[in-house]
């Protein structure tokens, strides 16, 4: 018995370690309709424009790349986001959204640092 339940221990242990190394991939299916329809959605929950940007997503299966504009719509008070993309063909789609929003306040993020690159010599204007 003691055997049986150490086999599946080191099994269980086994399984999770794999899985650990594996990143992940997911298929995702976004809800998609012309932006006046998607933005009805967002005036439920009361949320407003916070930030914008640009986004790439691929295709699943072909893995072809989309570019969009990215708009991030949050309700400060009750914390619901939503992240959606809009294309150039006014077709706006809900990529992703959520509760709890809380902006960050904490110390800033440790990233890569930017290797050194030495100034350039400061030309003199010609008279």
């Amino acid at each position: 018995m003691k055997q049986l339940i150490l086999s599946i221990v080191l099994v269980l242990t086994a399984s999770i370690a794999l899985a650990q190394q594996q990143p992940k991939v997911f298929i995702t299916q976004q809800p998609c309709d012309a932006f006046d329809e998607i933005f009805t959605t967002i005036g439920k929950y009361e949320e407003q424009l916070l930030f914008t940007g640009e986004v790439m997503q691929f295709a699943a299966p072909s893995g072809q790349p989309y570019t969009s504009g990215m708009f991030f719509f949050t309700n400060q008070d009750t914390g619901t986001w939503s992240l959606l993309s809009l294309y150039g063909d006014g077709t706006a789609c809900m990529i992703a959204n959520g509760s709890d929003f809380k902006p960050y306040a904490g110390p800033a993020m440790p990233v890569k640092p930017k290797p050194e690159v030495e100034p350039r010599e400061q030309k003199e204007p010609a008279e």
